[in-house]
């Protein structure tokens, strides 16, 4: 079964039950970091112990701002945001996401240095249809969530680059998801779910021409649950893992 076809059959059981310095003064500074992203996602659902999975590429862009990849010991930040798009079979997808996070870091020696990070965000998601059924209906199911984060970092900086491996787990708070046919919509809520999550990531601070360059590799997990007591809800959840690349200028 395809991904577009949860809609509405699927869906409704689902969800109605400068140059070289011009980037910092030194490489301990706070950067900004503007860029693209490639992903591949799979959507995993599962009726009745019976699974259904669809897979999907997004491309997008993000920019976020902070010393998480720069700093040395103390207190270390990060903001950011990012949206990803997909057009598929007369279907669009869309996702954006917006976090903080705020961390303290200690040296292992002169190179190697840890972290923890706490911190929060937003996630948004819309799969969207025109011309569904024999009334050519328009169907947009949209889901979002506030989340708290946790993670553990580790750093190995040099003059030259920076390597950092961070992994951690999301806790959704409160998500809900509705789905609106034409005019009408209902919402339904979900359950607070941990979700894992994981990046590795190396800042060259030379790059190209001087230019320093970011490069992520990134894995996500979401999981959507009815939060209801219904056998429906029970029978009924999607899972949506994502792998994905980041390459960025940072300034």
């Amino acid at each position: 079964m395809q991904l577009s076809s949860i809609t509405p059959k699927a869906t409704l059981a689902l969800c109605l039950a400068g140059a070289s310095q011009a980037y910092a003064d030194s490489v301990t500074d706070p950067i900004s970091t503007l860029g693209v992203i490639a992903s591949h996602n799979q959507y995993k659902l599962t009726v009745d112990d019976e699974s259904d999975k669809e897979r999907l590429n997004q491309g997008g862009l993000f920019f976020n701002f902070g010393n998480k990849l720069t700093g040395q010991e103390g207190f270390i930040y990060q903001a950011g945001i990012e949206g990803q798009y997909r057009d598929k079979d007369d279907v669009e997808y869309k996702s954006s996401r917006a976090d903080l996070d705020l961390g303290l870091r200690a040296a292992l020696s002169t190179n190697n240095y840890i972290d923890v990070i706490v911190g929060g965000g937003y996630d948004w998601g819309r799969i969207e249809q025109d011309d569904v059924g024999p009334l050519d209906s328009t169907v947009k199911l949209t889901s979002k969530s506030p989340f708290a984060k946790a993670g553990l970092g580790y750093n190995y900086l040099t003059p030259d680059y920076t390597l950092r491996l961070e992994v951690g787990a999301r806790y959704s708070i409160d998500p809900e998801a509705r789905l609106k046919i034409d005019g009408e919509s209902d919402s339904v809520d979900l359950k607070n779910k941990v979700n894992p999550y994981g990046e590795l990531t190396m800042l060259w601070n030379k790059g190209i021409n001087n230019l320093p360059i970011s490069t992520s590799l990134y894995y996500t997990q979401t999981r959507y649950e009815l939060d209801s007591n219904s056998e429906l809800a029970e029978r009924s959840k999607l899972k949506q893992e994502q792998v994905g690349l980041r390459v960025g200028l940072a300034f």
